[in-house]
């Protein structure tokens, strides 16, 4: 039997690689006033759930990476049938007056700033 070879290939960004500060990531909010959701659609029941978890699944789903601090908290009920992922998480964010930003495939949820601060 011949010996497995495995090969692990890296990836430099020119600047990174010689440890030079990065600029902010660019991002995008998922829930301006603007948006169009473009998300696969999904179908959602749950009652009481803990936000954590719905996060969890729709992440999951959606085939992203999620960041949902301590400090968010809540519990959600939905019934949705063949809603898009990413009008779901907005509509959750609304609710719960929550920003939803988009760093590559990351969600990050944060707690939205108060009107006074915007």
């Amino acid at each position: 039997m011949p010996p497995l070879l495995l090969a692990l290939v890296v990836v430099s960004l020119p600047g990174v690689a010689r440890g030079e500060p990065r600029s902010e990531p660019p991002h995008r909010e998922l829930c301006r006033r603007d948006a169009v959701h473009h998300g696969a659609a999904i179908d959602l029941d749950v009652k009481g759930a803990d936000i954590h978890e719905v996060f969890r699944l729709i992440a999951d789903i959606a085939h992203l990476n999620i960041v949902v601090p301590d400090d968010v908290t809540g519990a959600v009920t939905l019934r949705l049938k063949r809603a898009p992922w990413d009008a779901v998480v907005c509509a959750i964010a609304g609710v719960h007056h929550l920003a939803i930003a988009v760093y590559d495939n990351i969600l990050v949820v944060t707690r939205a700033a108060p009107p006074s601060a915007r």
